[in-house]
């Protein structure tokens, strides 16, 4: 871990396959925040992030079932309390809600869902030509979160003709081979739709024809391409990307557009780089010339080649936070491009869709401080064991501690926070303890429930120390 002059907020992940896929929040400095498994089970979550719903924060994500590069499922929408209070997807004649899109907008009014449809469609030009064959095109939709009225949608097939690709069939791991509905040739693979607020049009990228589109909120139309390979309305000055994911914008004027992306520049099969990497890009509307005006690189000698996912953000501050895709790492660089904060959250064969650098609050309503107390025997100290899933407004702890649950608790000391979990060593054993979170100016936020002391047996105490007693797995 690198730790520099970062920006104030929590890191948000989702890392899944070969772990236990989940949302995470953690600090700048590694520790866990929240453990969001109990939200998610079995399926994978993608796309964590704060989101602004009815006036206040909550926090979004999909949550999928994994298909052959894509996913089908739906949104959640959480509150403060890490309680689900509204969900959303993809309406009308289209498949389930995809995890490469999912947006609110107008404080959560309507929301944006990408989807992969598979349609019968004439692949002769690729070999098949014992029947039709499948064709997967990308689909999204605005709609309005409650009713799930479709107020937009977008086909790609009516748009973007499948000679725009630059992939073929059976040629990477999720083109598909085309010949039947699950294995459908993915030409489009769109990966991010962001909505201006300036134009109300949608900016569209898909990885397989490695095109940045403007598309109509009016009339559905492409108003202009941006590609450095493939079909482009504007000449890129001295910069290529391809295979890139999460287009978004940054900033609009009547003559120029700025946005951000990540150039993945390989979707592992076939690069235009060495590395890949978060760029800003700027689009001279009057000359129609794209210049390159930031490029952020991986932290480490010799780069990453990141083939599939990836995100930029760009933050107020100027800096950058990035999640490296397929390779599970995160990192946050200033306005250099120098790394001010990196980190891994695994080696290898974990990836992480998106990451964010995002400010936070909650004091979770329905949930109380978990705590373990422990004395190797009853003349040793007991040793408390403290934590709070998800909250971020605890300062310290207070300890107290009783001969017996219906006498009175009276305190034994205090201890600040310390990461996701605080321990406490007491000056001697207290058969019943209990745990009480305080707020910086000193407001009791909640009391644990009473949690009897463990004293280990004597047929285990050779087992266990001062701290705690060893697993046997």
């Amino acid at each position: 871990m690198v730790q520099g002059d970062f920006s104030p907020g929590y890191v948000f992940v989702a890392p899944y396959q070969n772990i236990r896929p989940a949302p995470f929040i953690y600090d700048k400095f590694g520790n866990l925040v929240w453990d969001g498994y109990g939200s998610v089970g079995s399926s994978n979550a993608h796309d964590f992030k704060v989101c602004s719903y009815h006036g206040s924060d909550h926090l979004c994500y999909s949550q999928v079932n994994q298909a052959l590069g894509y996913g089908i499922g739906q949104a959640l929408i959480l509150d403060n309390n890490y309680q689900v209070v509204a969900s959303s997807g993809t309406s009308g004649n289209v498949p389930p809600a995809d995890m490469h899109e999912f947006q609110l907008l107008n404080d959560g009014e309507t929301a944006i869902h990408t989807s992969y449809q598979p349609i019968p469609y004439d692949l002769s030009a690729y070999g098949v030509t014992y029947g039709l064959g499948w064709l997967l095109q990308g689909v999204f939709q605005e709609v309005n979160v409650t009713s799930g009225e479709v107020l937009f949608e977008w086909f790609s097939t009516n748009h973007v003709d499948i000679s725009e690709t630059q992939i073929k069939p059976n040629s990477t791991d999720v083109s598909g081979n085309g010949l039947t509905p699950t294995t459908a040739f993915d030409y489009f693979h769109i990966n991010s739709i962001d909505k201006s607020s300036a134009s109300l049009h949608y900016l569209v990228s898909s990885r397989h024809t490695s095109t940045i589109y403007l598309v109509s909120s009016v009339d559905r139309s492409i108003i202009w391409r941006l590609s450095s390979v493939g079909q482009s309305d504007f000449r890129c000055d001295g910069f290529n990307f391809t295979f890139q994911h999460d287009a978004r914008f940054v900033q609009e004027t009547d003559t120029q557009t700025v946005i951000s992306i990540f150039d993945n520049a390989s979707n592992g099969f076939a690069k235009s780089s060495e590395e890949s990497s978060g760029m800003v890009i700027m689009l001279d509307l009057t000359t129609m010339t794209a210049y390159l005006q930031a490029q952020t690189f991986f932290p480490r000698a010799g780069g990453i080649l990141s083939t599939s996912q990836g995100n930029t953000q760009v933050m107020a501050n100027g800096n950058t936070f990035h999640g490296w895709g397929n390779w599970a790492y995160v990192s946050e660089h200033n306005a250099t491009g120098d790394a001010v904060f990196f980190a891994a959250l695994a080696t290898n064969q974990v990836m992480n869709y998106r990451a964010y650098s995002l400010n936070w609050t909650s004091t979770p309503c329905c949930t109380v401080p978990e705590v373990y107390s422990y004395s190797q025997n009853t003349t040793a100290p007991s040793r408390i064991y403290v934590s709070w899933n998800g909250a971020t407004t605890v300062a310290k702890w207070n300890f107290y501690g009783s001969d017996q649950i219906g006498n009175a608790f009276a305190l034994i000391g205090s201890a600040n926070k310390a990461g996701f979990e605080t321990s406490f060593t007491a000056d001697k054993y207290y058969p019943w303890v209990r745990v009480e979170a305080i707020a910086n100016d000193g407001t009791s936020l909640r009391n644990s429930s009473f949690q009897p002391t463990f004293v280990p047996s004597p047929a285990l105490v050779g087992a266990c120390s001062l701290e705690g007693c060893t697993m046997t797995v």
